[in-house]
């Protein structure tokens, strides 16, 4: 449940018909507060509207509204200004290649454990040579398996699936 008071950031119409609002509050989580969305039905008779409109007025929120399309218009002109120039480095091919590049090398050659963002490329990683069939139709490979998930870096995780996979299937002989 929604509770705004004392906590609310910033509320605006979210549509064009401003039948909806978009309250951003602070909520209190173990790691510290952080703001939350919450979408209100523009009704008289809905309890967080009301309580909504305790904190805000309507003409608050219209200008609220009006700041945040002044602002996404004026980013907009830039990006396309940008865009016209030629400035956006970040649509260059060899940027593109450039950056996954970088990514790839840090993920496997300079993974730091206490990176949650590195974490998460793991776990996703792991899972997604779980749903391999090759892996999925191993047989009597628990071991190797467990192997792949108890690995604490990338690379001993592909290490572990190279193990499952070579065992799996016959080497060609040149």
């Amino acid at each position: 449940m929604a509770e705004f008071k004392g906590k609310l950031i910033e509320a605006y119409f979210s549509n064009n018909a401003k039948d909806t609002i978009c309250a951003i509050f602070n909520t209190d989580t173990p790691d510290g507060p952080r703001a939350t969305d919450f979408y209100i039905n523009v009704d008289p008779n809905e309890y967080y509207y009301q309580e909504l409109l305790k904190e805000m007025t309507i003409e608050e929120i219209e200008a609220h509204t009006q700041k945040r399309l002044e602002t996404y218009t004026e980013n907009l002109k830039k990006l396309v200004k940008r865009w016209a120039d030629g400035d956006i480095k970040e649509w260059d091919p060899k940027h593109i290649d450039k950056v996954c590049n970088e990514r790839i090398n840090n993920f496997f050659f300079k993974f730091d454990k206490d990176d949650k963002m590195m974490q998460e490329m793991m776990f996703r990683m792991k899972l997604r040579i779980f749903e391999l069939d090759e892996v999925k139709d191993a047989k009597n490979k628990d071991a190797e398996k467990s192997d792949i998930r108890k690995a604490e870096d990338p690379l001993d995780v592909m290490l572990s699936y190279a193990t499952v996979v070579n065992k799996l299937k016959k080497r060609k002989k040149n």
